[in-house]
């Protein structure tokens, strides 16, 4: 019952080589996939639609970072207990009791400051400018 050791590579080959058969069209299939959902035009209308319609306000009560390196994402949590990732440019000036408004239908986002200054950023620019670029090449 044991098998020599031609015979046992002859078979590792045949099985590898049934393997590669299986595997390497499942990875081509999920591949085209993957980049029909990204360059969909209904996908990524949806996408942009879903963030336009999200709406939130609140106080800021905490922010926190994930990690301690410098691209660690950056959070705020309102007092709504949503929690928000902003960059690092509004990170470093926004502080406790500053206020944080994003209006449904709109794609800005405002942050008002407890001093009186208001930033006014655009939340939608990725999901707006990938739509609109799918959009105009139909």
């Amino acid at each position: 019952m044991f098998y020599s050791e031609e015979e046992l590579k002859e078979q590792e080959i045949q099985v590898s080589s049934k393997l590669y058969l299986v595997f390497i069209p499942i990875f081509i299939i999920c591949g085209l996939l993957g980049y029909f959902q990204v360059n969909s035009l209904d996908c990524n209308k949806r996408r942009y639609e879903n963030n336009r319609e999200l709406y939130f306000k609140g106080i800021v009560i905490d922010k926190r970072k994930e990690g301690d390196y410098r691209r660690a994402r950056k959070y705020v949590v309102l007092d709504s207990y949503h929690e928000e990732q902003v960059d690092n440019f509004i990170y470093k000036k926004i502080s406790v009791g500053d206020s944080v408004v994003k209006g449904k239908g709109s794609d800005s986002i405002y942050f008002y400051f407890k001093t009186g200054k208001v930033i006014i950023q655009d939340y939608n620019k990725a999901y707006r400018e990938k739509y609109y670029k799918l959009l105009n090449e139909e």
